[in-house]
């Protein structure tokens, strides 16, 4: 199988779907529960939102051969450096990886990652490194 490097863009419109597609419904009901309970409290952070898309992500990429919603749309999958399927190790690695250490290093492995690809357009980010994995273009 020949792979190609995935462009960018391409990850970060995947990205923008999930989030739109696991977010928007997880604010809206963690927003509600809380007005239920707290009604004079406002919300400053949510955290149902992130879980679901947590738990969305591993899903799909488990069960829907390696791509997400978003990743469908725009043409990639996620697979094993090794060849293999996904593991449900690889999956949670590369996921807690994005939607923990990125928020919490404010994203600086991810910039780091990115000037490289700048020159060297075979770089795997932070993420597929530490779990692994690599993004194909399917299309």
């Amino acid at each position: 199988m020949m792979t190609v490097a995935v462009p960018i863009w391409k990850r970060a419109v995947a990205s923008q779907i999930d989030q739109l597609i696991f977010q928007t419904p997880a604010k809206l009901i963690e927003s509600s529960i809380r007005k239920a309970i707290w009604p004079k409290k406002e919300v400053k952070r949510y955290y149902l939102p992130t879980l679901v898309t947590i738990a969305g992500e591993v899903y799909f990429l488990l069960n829907r051969n390696g791509q997400t919603i978003g990743d469908q749309v725009v043409g990639i999958k996620v697979v094993s450096q090794d060849g293999r399927p996904l593991s449900l190790e690889q999956v949670v690695k590369r996921t807690l990886y994005k939607d923990v250490v990125y928020p919490a290093t404010l994203g600086l492995p991810l910039l780091r990652a990115l000037q490289q690809m700048k020159s060297n357009k075979d770089v795997e980010l932070p993420h597929d490194e530490f779990a692994q994995t690599k993004l194909i273009s399917t299309k």
